[in-house]
């Protein structure tokens, strides 16, 4: 959450490599000591530096270049030592900060003397003038402060090594254009065939369709989860034989190279054979039905008051103190191991037995069966961390995407191996199973909420640099993944969309907008199939440190808005009661808020009452948005990592004062839909300016359609 808040996303820098060089030409940097207030410098030995940051940022600077420099140089490299890495960095041109968020790059864990490079091509152009100088600037942890050394800075020329990966990165860009244009293709087509449905029950697949009596021959083709439709990565294919509609059977498990795989996660294609292979005929199709193990109730909110993050705690009471109904727990898959130990819970997947930690999944069980003994529903939300936070190496290996780039603080799963999807698949199924038995004996998971925030996906769900559809692509198999898997068990599981306040803005050029990202997924299950999809919405305040939401000059009452926030919440509600959004034309899809608060500046009274006030009017927007099904309250407590915020109901656990103390807004949230909360609620109207709630509610129809769609029909 604080990196979040204060570094926003984050840009990737071309190449990051640790290493000892070989012998090549280098040219020398010096370091300029200097300090600045929070912030210090001196050099411990000759040439070594040691700086100490504060809870600000910190810049190392080096004396301007006194030679021109050789064009091969590109690469800027020091020795550093950092027991506790740096949470980010970023090299700047004359302290020159306008670009930093685009630019910012993480640094490893150092206990020992390492060597940190980066590519600095773009920079190395803006040293124009003979004063212009080269500087790192330290974001680090608000948590703590932080130390570093450092030694030996020069500018080198590529290595072999480097210059490899830069092919790399050049083929891979390539590819990336051509499965964008592809795949735009491909799901903007009229195609003449149809896969028309797809059954899957425990030993068979059934796939039917309808090839409208093409002339020359037509096959059935399959499409792994883990393989590219555009690229015709088949799996199998089969001649069709009649004429028009067909109904064809498979075996529901396939054996691949000694691995088995699940066809459930499979799309079914038509296609022609051709002299340059095959031709697309028809869109791709999922599976339709899936059977279930369990035939649990359908359980749903009972109310619209909810607490994000939840987890075992002294406090757990508040689920009854504050008439709470749902909960969000975050589920990383830090649990999964490939090899046996006497801490870990074996369990078959496919055929191969895996391993979950136990001790983690105990702390799982401790809080599921408490919200499960209070029939709180619960979405769990899945995180997966890169490989360098993995104590099983290998299994972060597998499960980091080959795309992911070291900015990142969460990666999009790797679905581009079997190997890959498996892993990701069985640590899902053994959620699923052991978080849907009819006796609860673990407690209940009832909705998925795939990843974090994924609009900006470059910092919560990184797969590299992608353009929107390319994105989408990837994170739609994972949100089917996750349903369908869930889905095995329970009947009623859903798999949610999680998204910020941007809405038609986006936080940088590596970020998206939300409302582009929901299109792409209605274009996708309009074309492949709908299933039980819904929204997991942030409507923060536009600055996540102002409370009152009612000054948000960028949330505008029409699809254009730049934002979604506490200010505007009736375009979200009428987003998603349009009839495209609904499910198969019919039904409303769940839409939870599921993380947002408004934020007390301090601990002084005035601060307090502000948040309060901020509080009692997203309830009241809440309440007049009927299509709003729930807002899980984020955060529970204010948290010392949150970059400076308190968006919590109660104070820091450690607060000297009054250690996790409820604050105003705790009470506000409580009243809201009791009969105490027309009194509660009174005080907030003197501080918003109004004299009525019913002025705040925006009653005009809100249109699902741009300006620019409108002016073009």
């Amino acid at each position: 959450m604080s990196a979040k808040k204060i570094a926003g996303t984050v840009l990737a820098v071309l190449l990051l490599c640790a290493g000892r060089l070989g012998a090549q030409h280098a040219v020398p940097l010096n370091v300029a000591v200097g300090e600045t207030k929070g912030f210090t410098m001196e050099e411990v030995e000759k040439g070594v530096f040691e700086v100490t940051t504060a809870p600000g940022n910190a810049t190392v600077r080096f004396d301007p270049l006194t030679d021109a420099l050789s064009d091969d140089i590109a690469v800027l490299s020091f020795d550093y030592f950092c027991a506790s890495g740096m949470e980010f960095m970023v090299v700047t041109v004359n302290d020159d900060a306008s670009r930093i968020e685009e630019n910012m790059i993480r640094m490893p864990i150092a206990e020992g003397w390492s060597t940190f490079s980066v590519d600095v091509t773009d920079k190395l152009k803006k040293l124009q003038g003979p004063g212009d100088y080269l500087s790192l600037l330290i974001v680090p942890s608000t948590a703590r402060p932080t130390t570093m050394r450092i030694k030996n800075p020069r500018l080198r020329a590529y290595t072999e090594k480097e210059m490899a990966q830069n092919r790399v990165k050049v083929e891979r860009e390539e590819r990336e254009k051509r499965l964008n244009r592809d795949i735009d293709v491909y799901l903007k087509k009229n195609h003449p065939c149809r896969v028309t449905e797809v059954k899957v029950t425990d030993g068979a697949v059934e796939v039917s369709g309808d090839i409208k009596g093409m002339p020359g021959e037509v096959y059935l083709c399959e499409v792994p989860m883990f393989g590219e439709l555009t690229e015709k990565d088949f799996l199998t294919e089969r001649r069709i034989d009649k004429p028009k509609t067909f109904k064809l059977k498979f075996d529901r498990y396939a054996d691949i190279d000694g691995q088995r795989y699940d066809r459930l996660y499979s799309r079914w294609v038509l296609a022609q054979k051709s002299q340059k292979g095959y031709l697309i005929c028809s869109h791709g199709r999922y599976a339709d039905e899936v059977a279930s193990l369990y035939k649990l109730p359908h359980e749903t909110v009972a109310s619209k008051k909810g607490i994000g993050g939840f987890h075992n705690s002294p406090y757990v009471s508040d689920l009854d103190s504050l008439q709470a109904t749902s909960v969000t727990v975050n589920v990383g898959l830090g649990f999964m191991r490939l090899t046996p130990s006497d801490n870990s819970i074996p369990f078959e997947y496919n055929g191969k037995t895996y391993y979950a930690d136990r001790k983690a999944i105990e702390n799982f069980d401790k809080t599921l069966q408490f919200t499960a003994s209070k029939n709180i529903i619960v979405s769990a939300i899945v995180l997966i961390a890169p490989e360098r936070s993995f104590a099983d190496k290998e299994v972060g290996r597998l499960f980091e995407h080959p795309d992911f780039d070291p900015a990142g603080i969460y990666t999009m799963p790797n679905m581009t191996t079997l190997e890959s999807l498996n892993l990701y698949a069985a640590a899902i199924d053994f959620l699923a199973a052991r978080y849907s038995r009819p006796d609860k004996k673990y407690g209940r998971i009832h909705h998925w909420i795939a990843h974090n925030e994924v609009d900006a996906g470059w910092v919560w769900t990184n797969a590299g640099v992608k353009t929107p559809l390319r994105f989408m692509d990837i994170y739609m198999k994972s949100m089917r993944l996750l349903y369908y898997t869930a889905r095995k068990y329970n009947p009623h599981s859903e798999a949610l969309i999680t998204l910020t306040h941007y809405w038609q803005d986006r936080h940088n050029e590596y970020c998206y907008p939300s409302a582009r990202l929901l299109e792409l997924l209605l274009d996708y299950t309009e074309a492949e199939g709908d299933f039980k999809w819904g929204v997991a919405h942030h409507p923060y305040p536009q600055s996540l440190f102002e409370p009152k939401a009612w000054l948000d000059e960028q949330a505008t009452f029409d699809y254009d808005t730049p934002l979604i926030t506490f200010k505007n919440l009736e375009v979200l509600d009428a987003w998603i009661k349009q009839p495209r959004a609904l499910y198969k034309g019919k039904e409303k899809r769940t839409l939870y808020l599921s993380e947002q608060n408004p934020n007390s500046k301090d601990y002084s009274d005035e601060a307090l009452m502000e948040q309060a006030a901020g509080m009692a009017y997203a309830m009241k927007k809440l309440e007049a948005c009927d299509g709003i099904d729930a807002y899980q309250m984020h955060g529970w407590f204010d948290q010392r990592g949150e970059g400076g915020l308190r968006i919590g109901v109660r104070r820091f656990v450690d607060d000297e004062t009054d250690p996790a103390g409820r604050k105003p807004a705790w009470f506000v949230f409580q009243a809201f839909g009791t009969d105490k909360e027309e009194q509660k609620f009174e005080f907030a109207k003197k501080i918003i300016g109004i004299d009525n709630w019913d002025e705040i509610v925006y009653k005009a129809p809100i249109p699902m359609k741009s300006q620019k769609q409108a002016a073009n029909q």
